[in-house]
């Protein structure tokens, strides 16, 4: 398949977007004659929704841009990830300490929202960089050396474990 063009990719936003407001003004329209009717094409996995993303994501795609602070903070994001999506700390987050849905109706309560979130994943990129100190000063310091005794320690063990049936097979012949 051939890579899409700029002009593709602009093509496909216009086209997802061309669905959003023929839709919208559609559904304004029935409603003014008394047709009450819901913005359903705006909704997750929804042809439009996905034309603009993916027309987004090509057009993204083709910048380059190179931070060594952003690229820090990208190899983090795996980790905040994980920790945000187990169990427990999602509990802990979403329930206990950030209920945002008391924050809804409150004034500012966007600006308060992204706070949080931007707070949360200061904290997870944090402890993994923590993480990430910890392995460089423990098995990375010298690099192979663990699975090296490890593995010596697994060969070991399993020659031990089959030299017993290696020497009855031995005896019976």
């Amino acid at each position: 398949m051939k890579p899409f063009t700029t002009k593709q990719a602009w093509l496909i936003i216009g086209i997802g977007l061309g669905f959003f407001v023929l839709y919208t003004a559609a559904s304004a329209t029935l409603s003014l004659l008394g047709h009450s009717m819901d913005i359903f094409i705006t909704r997750d996995w929804k042809l439009p929704v996905i034309m603009v993303g993916f027309g987004v994501f090509l057009l993204f795609d083709r910048v380059t841009f190179h931070s060594r602070v952003i690229n820090r903070i990208a190899q983090s994001a795996f980790a905040v990830y994980f920790i945000t999506d187990y169990a427990a700390s999602e509990k802990l987050l979403w329930v206990k300490l950030f209920n945002l849905q008391n924050l809804y109706q409150q004034p500012f309560a966007i600006l308060r929202i992204l706070g949080i979130l931007l707070a949360i994943y200061t904290t997870c990129t944090l402890i993994d960089f923590i993480r990430q100190a910890l392995f460089a000063a423990t098995l990375d310091r010298r690099r192979g050396r663990w699975f090296d005794l490890l593995w010596d320690k697994v060969s070991a063990w399993r020659c031990n474990q089959l030299n017993p049936l290696l020497d009855d097979s031995a005896n019976t012949r």
